[in-house]
Formats: C-alpha cells, sequence, structure tokens
C-alpha cells in the first residue's frame, strides 16, 4: 500500500526533475554568447551545446525504458538524477568546447533516465482521476523551468559566469535525490523481461541522434545527409520493432489502441507546431523591433507564465471532463495563436505579441497535460514505462522537427548568414511563411484529437453493449 508520504514526496521529486530538464536547456542557451567568447567556438559548435542536449535525451528514451522494466523504474530514476547531477557538477571543470559538448551530452542521457521514468512512476503512485492532477503538477514544472531559465539564466551568467548556471542547476536535484532515496524503494529489483533489443536500440539511438545533430547543420550537404541518414534509421527501427520478438516499442500499442496511437502522434504534432514560436518571436523582438535579449526576454515570459499557471488547471477539467476533449480545447487554442502570429509585422505592438504568446501558452498547457493523461490512460499498467517514454519522446523530437523545419525556411529564404537590422524584411516574411505552415500543422492535430475523442466513444459504447 502506498502512503500518502511516499506519493508527495514522489510527485515533488519528479516535478523537480521535469524542472532541472528543461531549466538546463533554456537557461544555457542565454549563455551560449558567453561560451563562444571564452572558447572560440565555431557557430556549429555552439549549436551542439543545445542539440547534444536534446539529441542525447531522444536517443535513449526507448532504450532506457526497457531498462527499468528489466531492473525497476525507481532504481534507473535515481540512476539518471545521479548521472544528471554529477554531469552537471564536471561540466563547468571544461576546458574547451569540444569537452563541453561531450559533458553536455553525458548530462542529457542522466536526464533521459529521469524523464522517461518519471511519469511512469507517477501513474504508478496516482491512480484514477488523482493521476491528472499529479501530471498537470508535474506539467507544471517543465514551465517553470521554461520561464525561470532565460530570465534566470541570463542574471546568473552575467552576475556570476555561466558555470554558476550549472552548479545552481544541480542543487534542486541534490535536494531530490535525497528525497527519493529517503522515501521511496529505489533498490534495483531483477525481473523476467524478454532479452534486450539492442538492434531497435542502435536504431533508435542513431535515428534520433541524426535527426537532431542535422538539424544544427542543415545549411550544407553534410546536415542534410544526416536528415535523412536519420529518417532511414527511424524507419528501420519501426519495421525491426514490428518484426522482432522482444521490441524496445511494442507497435501494436498503435495498431491496437487508437487512444494511445492518435493521443502520441497528436503530441508529435502539437510540439512540431508549437515549440518554434518562443524561437521565431525571439529573433523577431530583437532583429525587426531592435530590442536587446533582456527586453525580448521578459515579453517571451508570457508564454511560460501562462503554461505554468494553466498547467494545474487542466489536471482539474479533466477530472470534471474526458481528457481527450480538454486536450482538442487547448490544441485549439494553440493554433489560434498561431494563426494570429501570421499577422506579425515590423511595427506590431508589444500587447498583441504578448497576448499570441500568453494564447499559445495558455493552449500548450491545458493541451499537455491533458494529453498525457489520454496517453498514460489508454495504456495498462504494464505499459506505463512505454507510454512515459512515448511522451517525451514525441515531445523531444517535435521539438527537433520544428527548430529544423524553422531552419530550412529561414536558410532558404534567408540565407545561411547572420541576421542583422537590415534582413528585417526578409526575416519577417519567412517568419510568416513559417507560421502559416505551423498553424496548418497544428489544425491537423485539432482534427485527430477530435477523432480521437470519437473513436473511444465508439469503443466504450461497444465494449458496453
Amino acid at each position: 500500500m502506498i502512503s500518502e508520504k511516499e506519493r508527495t514526496a514522489g510527485l515533488w521529486a519528479i516535478t523537480i526533475t521535469q524542472f532541472a530538464l528543461v531549466f538546463m536547456l533554456s537557461s544555457v542557451a542565454v549563455a551560449i554568447p558567453s561560451l563562444g567568447a571564452e572558447f572560440g567556438a565555431t557557430a556549429a559548435q555552439l549549436g551542439l551545446v543545445e542539440s547534444g542536449y536534446i539529441s542525447a535525451v531522444a536517443m535513449l528514451l526507448f532504450p532506457v525504458t526497457r531498462l527499468a522494466d528489466m531492473i525497476g523504474r525507481g532504481f534507473v530514476f535515481v540512476l539518471g538524477v545521479t548521472v544528471f547531477t554529477v554531469f552537471s557538477l564536471i561540466i563547468p571543470l571544461s576546458h574547451s568546447i569540444e569537452q563541453l559538448n561531450a559533458l553536455r551530452m553525458f548530462q542529457g542521457a542522466g536526464g533521459a533516465m529521469m524523464v522517461t521514468t518519471g511519469l511512469a512512476i507517477l501513474a504508478d503512485l496516482f491512480p484514477g482521476q488523482r493521476r491528472a492532477m499529479a501530471l498537470g503538477i508535474a506539467s507544471a514544472g517543465v514551465y517553470v523551468g521554461l520561464s525561470a531559465g532565460p530570465w534566470l539564466g541570463g542574471m546568473i551568467a552575467t552576475e556570476m559566469g555561466w558555470r554558476a548556471i550549472f552548479y545552481i542547476g544541480a542543487v534542486p536535484c541534490v535536494l531530490c535525490l535525497i528525497m527519493v532515496i529517503y522515501v521511496l524503494p529505489v533498490k534495483p529489483v531483477r525481473k523476467k523481461c524478454p532479452p534486450f533489443d539492442f538492434i531497435g536500440a542502435i536504431l533508435c539511438a542513431l535515428g534520433m541522434l541524426l535527426l537532431a545533430q542535422g538539424g544544427s547543420h542543415f545549411h550544407n550537404i553534410t546536415g542534410k545527409s544526416m536528415l535523412l541518414g536519420g529518417l532511414l534509421s527511424l524507419t528501420a527501427f519501426v519495421f525491426w520493432e514490428r518484426r522482432t520478438k522482444a521490441p524496445l516499442l511494442d507497435m501494436t500499442l498503435f495498431s491496437e489502441n487508437q487512444a494511445f496511437a492518435l493521443g502520441s502522434t497528436v503530441q508529435f504534432i502539437s510540439y512540431a507546431a508549437t515549440f518554434g514560436i518562443t524561437f521565431l518571436i525571439s529573433l523577431y523582438l530583437q532583429v525587426a523591433q531592435g530590442m536587446t535579449p533582456g527586453q525580448a526576454g521578459m515579453i517571451l515570459m508570457a508564454q511560460p507564465i501562462m503554461q505554468t499557471i494553466f498547467s494545474p488547471v487542466s489536471g482539474k477539467l479533466c477530472q470534471r471532463w474526458a481528457p481527450h476533449n480538454v486536450a482538442t480545447a487547448g490544441m485549439a487554442l494553440a493554433t489560434v495563436a498561431l494563426g494570429g502570429a501570421i499577422f506579425l509585422e515590423q511595427g506590431a505592438p508589444i500587447w498583441f505579441i504578448a497576448l499570441v504568446l500568453g494564447a499559445c501558452g495558455t493552449g500548450n498547457a491545458i493541451f499537455a497535460t491533458a494529453n498525457t493523461a489520454v496517453i498514460m490512460d489508454a495504456v495498462e499498467k504494464e505499459h506505463y514505462g512505454i507510454a512515459s517514454a512515448m511522451v517525451a519522446g514525441m515531445r523531444t523530437t517535435g521539438m527537433t522537427v520544428s527548430l529544423v523545419f524553422i531552419s530550412a525556411v529561414l536558410a532558404t529564404m534567408v540565407g545561411p548568414t547572420a541576421l542583422h537590422a537590415k534582413d528585417a524584411d526578409l526575416f519577417v516574411h519567412a517568419m510568416n511563411v513559417s507560421f502559416i505552415a505551423l498553424t496548418a500543422i497544428s489544425a491537423l492535430g485539432i482534427l485527430l484529437s477530435a477523432r480521437a475523442k470519437i473513436r473511444q466513444r465508439k469503443a466504450v459504447t461497444s465494449s458496453r453493449s
């Protein structure tokens, strides 16, 4: 029997790790110019500071899930927090950009262990209607990290140097580690499981790695080749998983479980459509509006602040209405916000920009919590690990695809050179084209989410009859 003390400790610990993972992404982003100046790094090397971190998380999601099924989610979760914390403390000791990027990937590997097992542990701890509320609180941790990252990271880098970001970011992880070790069962437990799928793990890792890395080099043939190689590897992964006897990802979850398949697809579409809005508007505010990074950061906070507020609210809404209904409504609001961004021009008023960001953040928060509940509720307990990995995997892959698409549009319409004020007209046009495409993609997500609602209702009706 799980006590309330264990539930509360688990909820806070997992929320902290959700915060830490994205904080290390958003806060380090503002310190990249400092890294470049100190190490004399090229633009491609600086791009790997972020893309290497993301790719390490993405490439290990499903292999780590199977590992957790074999030796216990609690143990893998603690191992992940430990790895993440240790490398957060080692990274500041780097003497070159190559060394930092290598250590950054190890940090991402720890993050993969945390994020893959965290939601599955929450699903175990909070059954029934309480699950959506717990997932909402954990999602709020993600958005607090996104909110605090640019502002707090910039302040820390300015006052204390970029290395302090990693030291300070490790503090909550240490607290989380202490809390989990003393309260939750974390000893490794050997379970009877099918043999580990090494071929699937290699194909999945290679595909995610090449996809993420290719985005950083899209302007040349190497990047395009990486993207093609990534797509081919992921295609091979899907074919292999359908035929192997012990797959990392049970493909029958897609073919026989409509709610899970559509929920996972919509998860990918949502992040592919909306993740790039912050990147585009950040450049817009500085290139077309002439703002400083600090001024732009203050306006950009409108989105994550609304995400932080409405993530727990979405959990409450899911206690009153079906989660797929709530998810559809959230995605519709985010799509409207993307549509509004199409009309941004050089002289757009600040209130309109903030309104677009705030509406997108609200829609994302309502969608993310509810759709996570859809995915987790669609599977049996033994598949919680896979469902948790799918939530994180579709989110990470969607983010990567969003940035790859935007990079391709900018490279085609603006060129590979650095952006300057003189390029404002070209950039705004490219941004508008990007938002038209992203709005269309998001609209497709609404249709799929609504379709999931209808099919699920029919399935329930059929089972009753």
